[in-house]
């Protein structure tokens, strides 16, 4: 006798990822039945965003430096991709952007890549590179509706959650209720902090799977950023999606921190045509002493 979603989801929750199941997560997510979910189309022109720290006083300035990490390098679990396939993640802002609400993806990107920077009680100063992406072709995100996790944190969300209520009120009873429960699962599963990379491993099999669905073409997922309380967001997408996307800008940036008080200053930028595979980051004048100005001190030792 087949399983019940709810059956499903408590074997999945009673698992111990620390042991690495990898086999009988797939199995319980690749069977779990029709369910209704949200798609989000970004269109020509959708900018999106990745940042990279830069450790060791290192410059990028190949294209791919500002891609998806090389499958070589990818050892571990994220939130949406596994050991056996990376994913190119990056930062969006909604198009609509409510009063007061988070809407500079630099602000998600940097805070995605450097988790320090939510620590309040320290001080420092770190290098950042961005990457500005523009979708050349249509990409097609699997978004995660945060219902319950993230419903008020902005109104994006809230749109997404809205709009998957209003598409599955029409639905079967026996698939929107199951798809309901699946969802806040999911929510769940894309939300919680981690202690080790395997508490990764729901979301990210979730992710390799959808994406391979046959004649889906799902390019990959979209969801709350949680190092940003849910107030920005992340996608990530497959290697292969990645051609459908172009690199018009690079920059490289200083980040001055005194506690809660963060200043982020614009060292080296160049524009791009979406294409080219090397480049040269052209300096700009130093904003350095504006930067500490603001923060209050006189030198960059001040923040050590």
């Amino acid at each position: 006798m087949a399983m019940t979603i709810n059956e499903r989801i408590e074997r999945l929750k009673a698992l111990n990822l620390r042991a690495n199941p990898e086999k009988e997560v797939r199995e319980l997510l690749t069977k779990i039945g029709k369910l209704g979910h949200v798609m989000v189309t970004f269109h020509k022109g959708k900018p999106i965003l990745r940042a990279r720290p830069n450790n060791g006083g290192e410059r990028f300035e190949i294209l791919s430096d500002y891609s998806f990490k090389p499958q070589e390098f990818n050892t571990t679990y994220q939130r949406a991709s596994t050991p056996y396939r990376t994913m190119f993640y990056g930062c969006i802002t909604p198009e609509n952007v409510g009063p007061g609400e988070l809407n500079n993806s630099r602000i998600t990107g940097a805070i995605e890549a450097m988790p320090w920077l939510r620590d309040k009680t320290t001080s420092g100063y770190k290098k950042i590179s961005f990457g500005k992406w523009i979708v050349e072709e249509d990409i097609n995100l699997l978004a995660l509706v945060h219902s319950n996790v993230y419903y008020g944190a902005s109104s994006y969300t809230k749109e997404l959650a809205d709009a998957y209520e209003k598409f599955m009120s029409i639905q079967d009873k026996e698939i929107l209720e199951n798809s309901k429960k699946f969802q806040q699962f999911l929510a769940n599963e894309f939300s919680k902090e981690v202690g080790t990379h395997l508490d990764y491993m729901i979301s990210a099999t979730f992710t390799d799977i959808v994406t391979k669905y046959p004649g889906q073409q799902i390019d990959g997922v979209l969801y709350p950023s949680v190092r940003t309380s849910g107030q920005g967001f992340n996608i990530a997408i497959t290697p292969e999606a990645c051609s459908k996307l172009g690199l018009y800008a690079a920059g490289e940036c200083s980040i001055y921190k005194l506690k809660d008080h963060t200043v982020v200053g614009v060292d080296r930028i160049v524009e791009l045509d979406g294409k080219t595979e090397k480049f040269k980051l052209i300096e700009l004048p130093s904003d350095q002493r504006a930067c500490l100005d603001q923060l209050g001190v006189s030198s960059i030792d001040d923040l050590k």
